[in-house]
Protein backbone atom coordinates (compact mmCIF):
# COMPACT_ATOMS: atom_id res chain seq x y z
CA UNK A 1 0.00 0.00 0.00
CA UNK A 2 1.25 3.36 -0.93
CA UNK A 3 1.90 5.68 1.94
CA UNK A 4 1.06 9.48 1.64
CA UNK A 5 4.12 11.45 2.30
CA UNK A 6 4.49 15.13 2.94
CA UNK A 7 6.26 16.85 0.12
CA UNK A 8 9.96 16.92 0.70
CA UNK A 9 11.24 20.45 1.47
CA UNK A 10 14.19 21.69 -0.45
CA UNK A 11 17.05 22.59 1.84
CA UNK A 12 17.90 26.26 2.24
CA UNK A 13 21.05 27.12 0.49
CA UNK A 14 23.97 28.63 2.33
CA UNK A 15 23.66 31.86 0.32
CA UNK A 16 19.95 32.19 1.12
CA UNK A 17 20.64 31.67 4.82
CA UNK A 18 23.36 34.33 4.79
CA UNK A 19 20.99 36.77 3.03
CA UNK A 20 18.30 36.27 5.64
CA UNK A 21 20.77 36.71 8.50
CA UNK A 22 22.23 39.86 6.96
CA UNK A 23 18.80 41.32 6.35
CA UNK A 24 19.06 41.25 2.57
CA UNK A 25 15.81 39.30 2.31
CA UNK A 26 12.99 41.05 4.18
CA UNK A 27 11.07 39.14 6.78
CA UNK A 28 7.61 40.08 8.08
CA UNK A 29 8.21 42.88 10.67
CA UNK A 30 7.04 42.18 14.18
CA UNK A 31 4.31 44.49 15.61
CA UNK A 32 5.91 47.11 17.94
CA UNK A 33 5.25 46.41 21.57
CA UNK A 34 3.20 48.88 23.64
CA UNK A 35 6.40 50.07 25.29
CA UNK A 36 7.97 50.76 21.91
CA UNK A 37 4.90 52.57 20.61
CA UNK A 38 4.72 54.76 23.71
CA UNK A 39 8.42 55.53 23.50
CA UNK A 40 8.04 56.67 19.88
CA UNK A 41 5.12 58.98 20.72
CA UNK A 42 7.08 60.35 23.67
CA UNK A 43 10.02 61.14 21.38
CA UNK A 44 7.67 63.02 19.03
CA UNK A 45 6.26 65.04 21.94
CA UNK A 46 9.72 65.94 23.24
CA UNK A 47 11.01 66.91 19.79
CA UNK A 48 8.01 69.15 19.08
CA UNK A 49 8.23 70.69 22.56
CA UNK A 50 11.93 71.47 22.18
CA UNK A 51 11.22 73.06 18.78
CA UNK A 52 8.42 75.11 20.39
CA UNK A 53 5.90 73.60 18.00
CA UNK A 54 3.19 73.75 20.59
CA UNK A 55 0.28 72.33 18.61
CA UNK A 56 2.28 69.29 17.54
CA UNK A 57 3.52 68.77 21.09
CA UNK A 58 -0.02 68.95 22.47
CA UNK A 59 -1.30 66.50 19.84
CA UNK A 60 1.52 64.07 20.60
CA UNK A 61 0.72 64.26 24.31
CA UNK A 62 -2.94 63.52 23.47
CA UNK A 63 -1.94 60.46 21.46
CA UNK A 64 0.29 59.25 24.29
CA UNK A 65 -2.63 59.29 26.72
CA UNK A 66 -4.91 57.61 24.16
CA UNK A 67 -2.31 54.88 23.66
CA UNK A 68 -2.01 54.32 27.42
CA UNK A 69 -5.77 53.94 27.68
CA UNK A 70 -5.87 51.68 24.64
CA UNK A 71 -3.28 49.38 26.18
CA UNK A 72 -5.02 49.45 29.53
CA UNK A 73 -1.96 50.99 31.20
CA UNK A 74 -2.14 53.39 34.19
CA UNK A 75 -1.38 57.10 34.07
CA UNK A 76 1.73 56.76 36.17
CA UNK A 77 5.50 56.72 36.11
CA UNK A 78 8.19 59.21 35.15
CA UNK A 79 7.58 58.81 31.40
CA UNK A 80 3.93 59.70 31.81
CA UNK A 81 4.81 62.64 34.11
CA UNK A 82 7.14 64.05 31.46
CA UNK A 83 4.56 63.84 28.67
CA UNK A 84 1.78 65.18 30.91
CA UNK A 85 3.83 68.29 31.68
CA UNK A 86 4.73 68.74 28.02
CA UNK A 87 1.06 68.50 27.10
CA UNK A 88 -0.06 70.96 29.78
CA UNK A 89 2.60 73.53 28.93
CA UNK A 90 2.08 73.16 25.18
CA UNK A 91 -1.67 73.64 25.55
CA UNK A 92 -1.02 76.78 27.61
CA UNK A 93 1.08 78.21 24.79
CA UNK A 94 -1.66 77.31 22.29
CA UNK A 95 -4.17 79.14 24.49
CA UNK A 96 -1.91 82.22 24.70
CA UNK A 97 -1.61 82.36 20.92
CA UNK A 98 -5.38 82.39 20.33
CA UNK A 99 -7.66 82.12 23.39
CA UNK A 100 -10.97 82.27 21.48
CA UNK A 101 -10.17 79.19 19.40
CA UNK A 102 -8.78 77.12 22.29
CA UNK A 103 -10.44 73.70 22.10
CA UNK A 104 -9.21 72.24 25.38
CA UNK A 105 -10.47 72.69 28.91
CA UNK A 106 -7.97 75.08 30.53
CA UNK A 107 -8.55 73.85 34.07
CA UNK A 108 -8.26 70.17 33.22
CA UNK A 109 -5.96 70.02 30.21
CA UNK A 110 -3.52 72.81 31.09
CA UNK A 111 -3.40 73.24 34.85
CA UNK A 112 -4.61 69.73 35.64
CA UNK A 113 -2.01 68.08 33.41
CA UNK A 114 0.89 70.04 34.89
CA UNK A 115 -0.33 69.50 38.44
CA UNK A 116 -0.65 65.77 37.81
CA UNK A 117 2.89 65.70 36.48
CA UNK A 118 4.24 67.50 39.56
CA UNK A 119 2.46 65.09 41.87
CA UNK A 120 4.27 62.20 40.21
CA UNK A 121 7.71 63.73 39.61
CA UNK A 122 9.22 66.79 41.30
CA UNK A 123 12.23 67.26 39.03
CA UNK A 124 13.33 70.74 37.82
CA UNK A 125 11.03 72.43 40.39
CA UNK A 126 11.89 76.04 39.53
CA UNK A 127 11.01 75.67 35.87
CA UNK A 128 7.87 73.59 36.38
CA UNK A 129 6.41 75.65 39.23
CA UNK A 130 7.15 78.85 37.33
CA UNK A 131 5.40 77.63 34.17
CA UNK A 132 2.39 76.50 36.19
CA UNK A 133 2.27 79.76 38.18
CA UNK A 134 2.54 81.79 34.98
CA UNK A 135 -0.32 79.84 33.41
CA UNK A 136 -2.48 80.52 36.48
CA UNK A 137 -1.57 84.21 36.49
CA UNK A 138 -2.23 84.81 32.80
CA UNK A 139 -5.58 83.01 32.96
CA UNK A 140 -6.44 85.02 36.08
CA UNK A 141 -5.47 88.21 34.25
CA UNK A 142 -7.72 87.26 31.32
CA UNK A 143 -10.59 86.95 33.81
CA UNK A 144 -9.89 90.45 35.21
CA UNK A 145 -8.44 88.94 38.39
CA UNK A 146 -11.81 87.66 39.58
CA UNK A 147 -10.95 84.03 40.33
CA UNK A 148 -9.81 83.26 43.86
CA UNK A 149 -8.77 79.69 43.05
CA UNK A 150 -6.46 80.83 40.26
CA UNK A 151 -5.06 83.61 42.46
CA UNK A 152 -4.23 81.13 45.22
CA UNK A 153 -2.69 78.65 42.77
CA UNK A 154 -0.57 81.35 41.15
CA UNK A 155 0.76 82.52 44.50
CA UNK A 156 1.50 79.01 45.74
CA UNK A 157 3.47 77.97 42.68
CA UNK A 158 5.30 81.29 42.39
CA UNK A 159 6.37 80.81 46.01
CA UNK A 160 7.52 77.22 45.31
CA UNK A 161 9.51 78.45 42.31
CA UNK A 162 11.12 81.27 44.33
CA UNK A 163 12.10 78.98 47.19
CA UNK A 164 13.54 76.29 44.93
CA UNK A 165 15.66 78.83 43.06
CA UNK A 166 16.80 80.56 46.24
CA UNK A 167 17.88 77.22 47.70
CA UNK A 168 19.81 76.39 44.54
CA UNK A 169 21.69 79.72 44.78
CA UNK A 170 22.65 79.59 48.45
CA UNK A 171 26.34 79.41 47.60
CA UNK A 172 26.20 81.85 44.68
CA UNK A 173 27.90 85.24 44.97
CA UNK A 174 25.52 88.17 45.14
CA UNK A 175 27.25 89.85 42.20
CA UNK A 176 27.16 86.74 40.00
CA UNK A 177 25.19 86.51 36.75
CA UNK A 178 23.10 83.70 38.26
CA UNK A 179 21.99 85.83 41.18
CA UNK A 180 21.33 88.82 38.90
CA UNK A 181 18.98 86.65 36.84
CA UNK A 182 17.24 85.58 40.06
CA UNK A 183 16.83 89.22 41.13
CA UNK A 184 15.14 90.00 37.83
CA UNK A 185 12.81 87.06 38.35
CA UNK A 186 11.99 88.36 41.85
CA UNK A 187 11.11 91.77 40.40
CA UNK A 188 8.89 90.08 37.81
CA UNK A 189 7.13 88.15 40.56
CA UNK A 190 6.62 91.31 42.64
CA UNK A 191 5.12 93.15 39.66
CA UNK A 192 2.66 90.28 39.23
CA UNK A 193 1.94 90.23 42.95
CA UNK A 194 1.15 93.95 42.74
CA UNK A 195 -1.34 93.32 39.94
CA UNK A 196 -3.04 90.60 41.97
CA UNK A 197 -3.04 92.70 45.16
CA UNK A 198 -4.64 95.59 43.27
CA UNK A 199 -7.79 93.54 42.67
CA UNK A 200 -7.62 90.92 45.42
CA UNK A 201 -10.33 90.50 48.04
CA UNK A 202 -7.56 90.06 50.60
CA UNK A 203 -4.70 92.37 49.48
CA UNK A 204 -3.10 92.35 52.95
CA UNK A 205 -1.72 88.84 52.37
CA UNK A 206 0.69 90.35 49.86
CA UNK A 207 2.45 92.29 52.63
CA UNK A 208 4.17 89.09 53.74
CA UNK A 209 4.60 87.66 50.25
CA UNK A 210 6.20 90.73 48.71
CA UNK A 211 8.42 91.35 51.71
CA UNK A 212 9.64 87.77 51.64
CA UNK A 213 10.51 88.14 47.96
CA UNK A 214 12.32 91.43 48.71
CA UNK A 215 14.38 89.75 51.43
CA UNK A 216 15.53 87.14 48.92
CA UNK A 217 16.94 89.92 46.72
CA UNK A 218 18.74 91.99 49.36
CA UNK A 219 22.48 92.27 48.83
CA UNK A 220 22.39 92.21 45.03
CA UNK A 221 22.36 94.84 42.30
CA UNK A 222 18.73 95.85 42.90
CA UNK A 223 18.87 96.16 46.70
CA UNK A 224 17.62 99.77 46.64
CA UNK A 225 14.62 98.78 44.54
CA UNK A 226 13.80 95.87 46.85
CA UNK A 227 14.08 98.19 49.87
CA UNK A 228 11.64 100.62 48.22
CA UNK A 229 9.13 97.87 47.44
CA UNK A 230 9.53 96.46 50.95
CA UNK A 231 8.48 99.84 52.38
CA UNK A 232 5.68 100.57 49.94
CA UNK A 233 3.61 97.50 50.85
CA UNK A 234 3.70 98.78 54.44
CA UNK A 235 2.41 102.20 53.36
CA UNK A 236 -0.59 103.59 55.24
CA UNK A 237 -0.05 101.12 58.10
CA UNK A 238 -0.02 98.08 55.86
CA UNK A 239 -2.77 99.19 53.50
CA UNK A 240 -1.31 97.10 50.70
CA UNK A 241 -3.76 98.03 47.96
CA UNK A 242 -3.13 101.75 48.48
CA UNK A 243 0.64 101.24 48.51
CA UNK A 244 0.54 99.08 45.40
CA UNK A 245 -1.58 101.59 43.48
CA UNK A 246 0.75 104.41 44.47
CA UNK A 247 3.82 102.46 43.38
CA UNK A 248 2.20 101.50 40.09
CA UNK A 249 1.50 105.18 39.50
CA UNK A 250 5.07 106.17 40.35
CA UNK A 251 6.50 103.52 38.02
CA UNK A 252 4.19 104.51 35.18
CA UNK A 253 5.02 108.17 35.76
CA UNK A 254 8.70 107.40 35.18
CA UNK A 255 8.04 105.38 32.02
CA UNK A 256 8.62 107.22 28.76
CA UNK A 257 5.50 107.78 26.70
CA UNK A 258 3.05 107.14 29.53
CA UNK A 259 -0.45 108.57 29.26
CA UNK A 260 -0.77 111.32 31.92
CA UNK A 261 -4.42 110.42 32.43
CA UNK A 262 -3.51 106.82 33.24
CA UNK A 263 -0.86 107.99 35.70
CA UNK A 264 -3.26 110.36 37.45
CA UNK A 265 -5.95 107.69 37.40
CA UNK A 266 -3.70 105.29 39.34
CA UNK A 267 -2.79 108.03 41.81
CA UNK A 268 -6.45 108.90 42.23
CA UNK A 269 -7.29 105.25 43.00
CA UNK A 270 -4.46 105.19 45.53
CA UNK A 271 -5.73 108.38 47.21
CA UNK A 272 -9.23 106.94 47.45
CA UNK A 273 -7.93 103.71 49.02
CA UNK A 274 -5.62 105.48 51.48
CA UNK A 275 -6.99 105.78 55.01
CA UNK A 276 -4.39 108.01 56.69
CA UNK A 277 -4.87 111.74 56.08
CA UNK A 278 -1.17 112.53 55.90
CA UNK A 279 -0.56 109.60 53.58
CA UNK A 280 -3.40 110.70 51.32
CA UNK A 281 -2.04 114.25 51.35
CA UNK A 282 1.32 112.97 50.11
CA UNK A 283 -0.35 111.26 47.16
CA UNK A 284 -2.17 114.48 46.26
CA UNK A 285 1.15 116.33 46.49
CA UNK A 286 2.65 113.85 44.04
CA UNK A 287 -0.32 114.28 41.72
CA UNK A 288 0.10 118.05 41.80
CA UNK A 289 3.80 117.81 41.06
CA UNK A 290 3.18 115.47 38.12
CA UNK A 291 0.31 117.53 36.68
CA UNK A 292 2.30 120.77 36.96
CA UNK A 293 5.02 119.29 34.75
CA UNK A 294 2.62 118.62 31.88
CA UNK A 295 2.69 121.13 29.05
CA UNK A 296 -1.01 121.88 29.10
CA UNK A 297 -3.05 124.62 30.77
CA UNK A 298 -5.72 122.20 32.04
CA UNK A 299 -3.09 120.15 33.85
CA UNK A 300 -1.85 123.32 35.59
CA UNK A 301 -5.38 123.97 36.79
CA UNK A 302 -5.57 120.45 38.13
CA UNK A 303 -2.14 120.79 39.76
CA UNK A 304 -3.51 123.63 41.89
CA UNK A 305 -6.57 121.62 42.88
CA UNK A 306 -4.52 118.55 43.86
CA UNK A 307 -2.14 120.71 45.90
CA UNK A 308 -5.06 122.47 47.57
CA UNK A 309 -6.47 119.11 48.66
CA UNK A 310 -3.08 118.05 49.99
CA UNK A 311 -2.74 121.30 51.96
CA UNK A 312 -6.17 120.89 53.54
CA UNK A 313 -5.20 117.42 54.75
CA UNK A 314 -1.69 118.26 55.99
CA UNK A 315 -1.13 122.05 56.14
CA UNK A 316 2.01 121.85 58.31
CA UNK A 317 3.96 119.71 55.85
CA UNK A 318 6.73 121.88 54.32
CA UNK A 319 6.86 119.90 51.07
CA UNK A 320 3.13 120.23 50.61
CA UNK A 321 3.33 123.95 51.37
CA UNK A 322 5.97 124.37 48.66
CA UNK A 323 4.00 122.33 46.15
CA UNK A 324 0.81 124.26 46.84
CA UNK A 325 2.51 127.63 46.63
CA UNK A 326 4.51 126.72 43.54
CA UNK A 327 1.44 125.43 41.67
CA UNK A 328 -0.38 128.68 42.46
CA UNK A 329 2.61 130.70 41.25
CA UNK A 330 2.88 128.79 37.97
CA UNK A 331 -0.78 129.37 37.20
CA UNK A 332 -0.80 132.99 38.38
CA UNK A 333 2.22 133.74 36.20
CA UNK A 334 0.58 132.08 33.19
CA UNK A 335 -2.67 133.99 33.73
CA UNK A 336 -0.89 137.33 33.95
CA UNK A 337 1.04 136.72 30.74
CA UNK A 338 -2.21 135.73 29.03
CA UNK A 339 -4.01 138.88 30.15
CA UNK A 340 -6.19 137.14 32.73
CA UNK A 341 -5.37 139.70 35.40
CA UNK A 342 -8.32 138.98 37.71
CA UNK A 343 -7.39 135.30 37.90
CA UNK A 344 -3.73 136.14 38.41
CA UNK A 345 -4.53 138.49 41.31
CA UNK A 346 -6.79 135.93 42.98
CA UNK A 347 -4.22 133.12 42.75
CA UNK A 348 -1.35 135.32 43.92
CA UNK A 349 -3.32 136.36 46.99
CA UNK A 350 -4.01 132.73 47.78
CA UNK A 351 -0.29 131.95 47.39
CA UNK A 352 0.72 134.49 50.10
CA UNK A 353 -2.02 133.39 52.52
CA UNK A 354 0.45 130.95 54.10
CA UNK A 355 4.21 130.85 54.48
CA UNK A 356 6.27 128.52 52.34
CA UNK A 357 9.86 128.21 51.21
CA UNK A 358 10.20 130.22 48.00
CA UNK A 359 7.14 132.42 48.47
CA UNK A 360 9.05 135.45 47.11
CA UNK A 361 7.73 134.38 43.69
CA UNK A 362 4.17 134.76 45.02
CA UNK A 363 4.87 138.33 46.18
CA UNK A 364 6.41 139.01 42.77
CA UNK A 365 3.21 137.78 41.04
CA UNK A 366 1.02 139.72 43.42
CA UNK A 367 2.86 143.01 42.95
CA UNK A 368 2.50 142.84 39.16
CA UNK A 369 -1.20 141.99 39.34
CA UNK A 370 -1.88 144.77 41.87
CA UNK A 371 0.02 147.30 39.76
CA UNK A 372 -2.13 146.38 36.78
CA UNK A 373 -5.18 147.47 38.79
CA UNK A 374 -3.48 150.68 40.02
CA UNK A 375 -3.07 149.49 43.61
CA UNK A 376 0.07 151.57 44.17
CA UNK A 377 0.85 151.03 47.84
CA UNK A 378 0.10 147.31 47.80
CA UNK A 379 2.06 146.75 44.58
CA UNK A 380 5.16 148.61 45.81
CA UNK A 381 5.08 146.96 49.22
CA UNK A 382 4.85 143.47 47.77
CA UNK A 383 7.44 144.13 45.06
CA UNK A 384 9.86 145.34 47.72
CA UNK A 385 9.12 142.32 49.92
CA UNK A 386 9.79 139.94 47.02
CA UNK A 387 13.04 141.75 46.26
CA UNK A 388 14.28 141.77 49.87
CA UNK A 389 13.50 138.08 50.35
CA UNK A 390 15.32 137.24 47.13
CA UNK A 391 18.37 139.30 48.15
CA UNK A 392 18.65 137.38 51.42
CA UNK A 393 18.20 133.94 49.89
CA UNK A 394 19.46 134.10 46.34
CA UNK A 395 22.52 135.44 44.58
CA UNK A 396 23.78 136.82 41.30
CA UNK A 397 21.47 136.71 38.34
CA UNK A 398 18.70 134.99 40.32
CA UNK A 399 18.00 138.26 42.15
CA UNK A 400 17.79 140.34 38.99
CA UNK A 401 14.12 139.66 38.04
CA UNK A 402 12.98 140.75 41.52
CA UNK A 403 15.17 143.87 41.44
CA UNK A 404 13.95 144.82 37.98
CA UNK A 405 10.30 144.25 38.88
CA UNK A 406 10.61 146.53 41.89
CA UNK A 407 12.36 149.20 39.82
CA UNK A 408 9.75 148.95 37.05
CA UNK A 409 6.90 149.48 39.50
CA UNK A 410 8.67 152.43 41.09
CA UNK A 411 8.90 154.08 37.67
CA UNK A 412 5.31 153.16 36.85
CA UNK A 413 4.18 155.13 39.89
CA UNK A 414 6.44 158.16 39.24
CA UNK A 415 9.43 157.29 41.41
CA UNK A 416 12.16 157.21 38.74
CA UNK A 417 15.01 158.38 41.01
CA UNK A 418 14.32 155.60 43.52
CA UNK A 419 14.05 153.12 40.67
CA UNK A 420 17.55 154.07 39.44
CA UNK A 421 18.99 153.57 42.93
CA UNK A 422 17.41 150.09 43.16
CA UNK A 423 18.74 149.11 39.73
CA UNK A 424 22.29 150.00 40.81
CA UNK A 425 22.15 147.96 44.01
CA UNK A 426 24.30 144.88 44.50
CA UNK A 427 24.99 142.50 47.39
CA UNK A 428 22.69 140.82 49.88
CA UNK A 429 21.36 141.43 53.33
CA UNK A 430 19.05 144.29 52.40
CA UNK A 431 21.66 147.04 52.83
CA UNK A 432 21.39 149.81 50.25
Amino acid sequence: MDVLRAPRRRPISILALVAIICGLVPLVAAEPTPVEQLAEIQREAIAAYNDRQWTRAAEAADRYVEALDGFGLPHAGSDYALVAFIGGHARFEVWKADPPSFSYDFQRDVLGAMLESLHILQDDPFFKHNVLATACFEKLESENFHNLELENLANWHFLKALISRRDALRLAERDSEEFLAFEKYLLLYISRAFEMARYSNAPEIYLVRVREACRMGFGGKFTDRFAQLYRVVGFDRGNVRAGVLWQLGLDLMNTDGSDPEEVLGLFSEAATETRGLRERAEIYRQMSDFASRQDDYNYRLRAVEYARQAFKLDPANPEIQVQYGTSLHVLAYAHYNSGRFDESLKLAREAISFQWEGDEVAYFDLSRAEANFGLKLEALRHAQQAYEQARHKLGGEEVQPYRQNYANLLRQFGMARQATIVEQETGTGGAR
